[in-house]
């Protein structure tokens, strides 16, 4: 009420000092991260693309303390939605909104020996890392605000709202690797004195990705943001 009696030279003024708005694990709208009662992690788009990985839940794991993203491996399903985990607890007890609306689970049930079995998981790589304008994470227990499902936490991926600007982005990596053997067996466990070598090579882990999004005016006021994301 304050700023709708002090003018339009007070707003442009108050408009020109926020940098920044967090509306997760508060319903005070001008509290900020540093005041807050609970720990709240803002992570910019900038910093999840000077991570340098394309997938959005390992993003993640590397810009935030308290989340862990583990690759199990030859786990059924598992594999591609992976569980992720937020200080400990089981990947269905972290809720996810986006744009502060819940995001559904997946329908796959961990049944594997990997970490949060018996539970689901809500597959974070389904949303592009090209589409994220910031991602807030309330790395407290808020189940008295937004129920059980919050027991670890609230994750809010914020995507973009712009009508004008794009990006298009592209990566490409590999693995290749070369060791060499020595060729033969030494005589009774003998050890080599001068043996042959064998130089071989092995290149596996190719992954290309192309991502990118654009923004586009609707009216005075309107906008229309598209995102997409292409994985091989």
């Amino acid at each position: 009420m304050f700023a709708l009696l002090a003018g339009p030279a007070a707003q442009a003024q108050e408009a020109a000092e926020l940098e920044q708005i967090i509306v997760t694990g508060t319903r005070v709208a001008d509290r900020s991260a540093t005041d807050t009662a609970v720990p709240i992690d803002v992570v910019s788009a900038a910093a999840l693309t000077n991570v340098g990985v394309t997938e959005l839940n390992q993003a993640l794991s590397t810009a935030l303390p308290s989340f862990n993203f583990p690759r199990p491996g030859l786990a059924d399903g598992t594999d591609t939605i992976r569980p992720a985990t937020l200080r400990g607890l089981a990947p269905d007890q972290t809720l996810v909104l986006l744009n502060s609306k819940r995001r559904h689970m997946s329908s796959l049930v961990n049944v594997n020996g990997t970490i949060g079995r018996g539970s689901s998981a809500v597959d974070l790589n389904t949303v592009p890392t090209a589409a994220v304008q910031a991602i807030e994470v309330l790395r407290d227990g808020a189940s008295a605000q937004y129920g059980s499902d919050a027991i670890a936490g609230v994750i809010n991926i914020r995507l973009k709202d712009k009508s004008d600007g794009g990006n298009v982005s592209m990566n490409y990596g590999y693995r290749d690797s070369s060791y060499t053997v020595p060729v033969g067996t030494p005589p009774n466990g003998a050890s080599w004195t001068a043996p042959s070598k064998l130089k071989r090579g092995m290149s596996d882990g190719e992954t290309l990705t192309v991502s990118g999004w654009k923004g586009f005016s609707i009216g005075e006021a309107g906008f229309l943001t598209l995102s997409a994301e292409y994985k091989d």
